[in-house]
């Protein structure tokens, strides 16, 4: 009976690790080339910041300095960004800069507005 409910208990987490390795699989493929890299601190004023992005701190590690565009952008795009601020080269800050947050695969994420309240 505990062998059933161990297996049982680790079914979310395969499910939710395949979710998420199909959000990085859309990222790398669609979704990374809807994100824009930027040095210019201007362009992203008016932007929602959402998070930095560090390379270097990649808890798998071995991200190469001619990989960090991409990796930049992938992770933008995972965390909803559309604009990168690219700071000394090595640095990254995530912004959202359009109406909406992206979905992995780059496309816009559906707004749904809240149904008219009738009394």
């Amino acid at each position: 009976m505990a062998l059933l409910l161990a297996a049982l208990a680790g079914v979310p987490a395969c499910t939710a690790t395949k979710a998420y390795q199909k959000d990085v699989d859309d990222a790398n493929a669609k979704g990374k080339y809807k994100v824009r890299l930027t040095t210019d601190p201007e362009a992203v004023a008016n932007c929602k910041f959402m998070k930095a992005i560090d390379p270097s701190q990649d808890p798998v590690g071995g991200v190469t300095r001619s990989q960090y565009p991409d990796y930049f952008r992938v992770h933008a795009v995972l965390m909803g960004a559309d604009t990168v601020l690219v700071r000394e080269g090595k640095f990254g800050e995530a912004y959202q800069c359009g109406p909406t947050p992206l979905n992995p695969d780059g496309t816009p994420k559906a707004v749904f507005d809240t149904p008219p309240q009738h009394p």
